[in-house]
Order: structure tokens, then sequence, then C-alpha cells
């Protein structure tokens, strides 16, 4: 399963939306997805694929947003050169 349906299948669990309608490219609150729902998910994104989300804040608008960062925590946490 890729990183994108993982992260679709947690976020719409969190929402409580469906999954089609999770579009990767369109902007959060466009798909009715608020800051604490992103919040949930984010820990639950982190036991999921064993990273570390961190500290400082990252700017995530989109779905896609989320998918990149959690692709680029794995490598470097992994120690898998990107």
């Amino acid at each position: 399963m890729s990183t994108l349906a993982v992260i679709q299948e947690l976020i719409a669990k969190s929402a409580e939306v469906p999954v089609e309608s999770l579009d990767p490219n369109r902007p959060l609150e466009e798909l009715q997805v608020d800051s604490l729902t992103v919040l949930e998910a984010m820990m639950d994104i982190e036991d999921k694929f064993k990273i570390k989300m961190p500290e400082e804040r990252v700017p995530i608008r989109t779905l896609q947003d989320i998918v990149e960062l959690v692709d680029r925590l794995v490598a470097q946490q992994s120690g898998v050169p990107k």
C-alpha cells in the first residue's frame, strides 16, 4: 500500500469522511479536514510509519504535503539517502 493510500485511510478515519473524497492536491480545509484532525492523524501516522514528526512547525496544506513529509522522514530516520 502506498504512503498516500495509508494516509488517506488514516485521515478519512479521523475526519469521518469517505476516502474517495480525499484528493491529495486539494487544500485540507476544502476536504473538511481541520487542524485538530490533522494533529490526531499525525500521531497515528507516527505510529504506523515508525517515525517522529519534527518539533518545528511544518507547513501542511494538502494530503500531498503530508505524503512528502512522511516519505522524507521515513528516508531520513531509516538512514536511507533520498
